[in-house]
């Protein structure tokens, strides 16, 4: 069999495992034994899984593989496999918006006609966008090598971190509350139509992007070369960096920093079948969900009956993979 299918075949089986096991975990661990009451028509287990199960599993998919989707494609148009949202102070920078709108804005009192979450999208847009041209200014304007750039982003995200310390310490209690969710990354929040709208961001941007996987693969052959495949590089850079900070800034909006999937998954599957963009964009997406739903599995279970938020889980994750990637000078 093509190790390409085997491969998908694989991770499709992965995710949907850990898909359906999402489906009966709770606080008090995994019990399968909720689907014989599903079966039987039990309306206060069908009720959980309908308002609270069910969104979480599909949230945590849509999440994980937004997340993955826009590390791969900032692993593209930089070409560097240690850039992501995490490590790229993005995600730092959503936080910001995040904490903006919630503190300085009051974006959850009724002076707004839009909805809180609305209006915290936005800001954590808006941060992130200020991030990501400040990372391609630096990178075209100074010549910066594609190592320092994630030095830069890690400086750059310690201070968006301090920015979002500075407003929590003048805030109300109330307010450092409801920014704490956005700081630690937790499903716990997670309904129905957060999931809709990760994924009609998510959707539009994997399918826009797969159909033009052959540039990013031009882009390995480096930037003369793409330009004479007729590949506009800046145009793809800038577009494929903004697309990528919407998918960050939906996520974090409204899950909170959730660090390292975006790390994580384009690099597994540029272990396993290389950098060949026609697999590495869906395949890390699908990656991407199944680590989020294994990790939100996790949390629930590892210190019963306690919810550890799941941002915690993925930092432990990844880590220590991005320490060794730093350590292989070599390559």
């Amino acid at each position: 069999m093509n190790k390409k299918l085997l491969v998908s075949i694989i991770l499709l089986l992965l995710t949907s495992t850990f898909f359906v096991v999402s489906l009966f975990t709770s606080s008090n661990g995994v019990n399968f034994g909720d689907l014989q009451r599903v079966i039987d028509g039990d309306e206060r287990v069908l009720l959980i899984f309908e308002q609270i199960r069910l969104p979480r599993a599909l949230v945590a998919f849509f999440a994980g593989a937004s997340l993955a989707l826009s590390g791969a494609l900032m692993q593209a148009v930089l070409k560097n496999p240690l850039a992501s949202p995490f490590t790229l102070g993005i995600s730092q920078a959503s936080a910001f918006g995040a904490s903006f709108a919630i503190i300085v804005l009051q974006s959850y009192s009724s002076v707004f006609i839009f909805s809180g979450s609305f209006i915290t999208t936005i800001c954590a847009f808006g941060a992130s966008l200020i991030c990501t041209f400040v990372i391609l200014y630096l990178g075209k304007s100074t010549q910066m090598r594609a190592e320092s750039l994630i030095l830069a982003g890690v400086a750059i995200g310690a201070l968006f971190s301090a920015m979002t310390m500075f407003l929590q310490y003048f805030a109300t209690e109330v307010d450092v509350s409801a920014t704490l969710f956005w700081t630690f990354g937790d499903l716990s929040k997670a309904d129905i139509y957060t999931s809709v709208i990760i994924a009609c961001v998510f959707v539009p941007s994997l399918l826009f992007f797969y159909q033009r996987f052959w540039k990013f693969d031009a882009l390995l052959l480096g930037n003369e070369s793409a330009i004479n495949l007729g590949v506009s590089v800046v145009r793809l850079r800038v577009g494929a960096m903004i697309v990528a900070s919407l998918l960050s800034a939906i996520t974090v909006s409204f899950l909170g920093i959730i660090g390292f999937i975006g790390l994580i998954a384009p690099h597994i599957i540029r272990l396993i079948l290389g950098s060949g963009h026609k697999m590495l964009l869906p395949l890390s997406a699908i990656l991407g969900g199944g680590l989020l739903l294994l990790a939100d599995i996790i949390s629930r279970v590892i210190i019963i009956p306690l919810v550890v938020p799941v941002g915690i889980l993925t930092a432990f994750l990844g880590a220590p993979l991005f320490l060794y990637l730093l350590t292989r000078k070599k390559n």
